[in-house]
């Protein structure tokens, strides 16, 4: 009679993992595809990420030469005015 219970218990988990085993095969699957829903997700979230500090940096290193060519710009102005106000100076 022991060898009952061990074998009953055995008996019993294989029966019903077989009466179960479609509802498994289903359940694994649907874990398969929300899994490569979800990879699809990052990826495609990764992506506009990617772009977004792609633009950001083209637009950081754009402004920088505007302005860097502004502040030459108004230091050439300003060295001409100088010059000018020099020039007149020595002219009286």
């Amino acid at each position: 009679m022991s060898d009952t219970p061990a074998t009953g218990f055995f008996d019993t988990f294989l029966s019903k993992l077989k009466e179960q085993s479609f509802t498994i095969i289903i359940m694994v699957g649907i874990i398969w595809y929300q899994g490569r829903m979800m990879e699809e997700r990052v990826a495609y979230w990764q992506k506009l990420y990617e772009e977004k500090e792609a633009y950001i940096e083209q637009t950081a290193k754009n402004d920088r030469e505007d302005l860097m060519e502004r502040i030459k710009y108004l230091q050439d102005q300003r060295d001409k005015y100088v010059e000018e106000a020099i020039n007149e100076l020595k002219t009286e």
